[in-house]
């Protein structure tokens, strides 16, 4: 994972998140709000952790993964998706997954200290 890792390791995890991204954004070409139209459907559901996972990520790792120039139809469907009524009401608290998530950090770095 490129928020927990380093040098070359973290370029590589990187690049393959962006890969990862650049074919959602391939999918959510000439869509509309969602995978499937109008509505969220079983995909939105599936990749939905994404929308509110990956800006603690990038946070955490200080690390830029979704640049929306590059990015737009997954831009805008990470904010259609966050807005819809029925998951902004269910989202877990950002303090505890950032909490979470720079704890992860700190032991695999610590851990990755421990190899070199």
């Amino acid at each position: 994972m490129a928020t927990c890792s380093q040098g070359d390791e973290k370029k590589l995890y990187l690049q393959s998140a962006i890969e990862d991204l650049e074919k959602i954004e391939g999918e959510l070409k000439g869509k509309d709000k969602f995978f499937g139209g109008e509505n969220i459907g079983y995909l939105d559901l599936v990749l939905g952790w994404i929308t509110y996972i990956l800006p603690v990520w990038e946070e955490v790792g200080s690390i830029t993964i979704l640049n929306p120039v590059q990015f737009p139809c997954t831009t805008a469907w990470i904010q259609n998706f966050l807005n819809h009524p029925v998951i902004k009401e269910d989202l877990p608290p950002r303090e505890k997954m950032d909490v979470y998530f720079r704890n992860k950090r700190v032991a695999a770095l610590q851990a990755y200290a421990k190899k070199g």
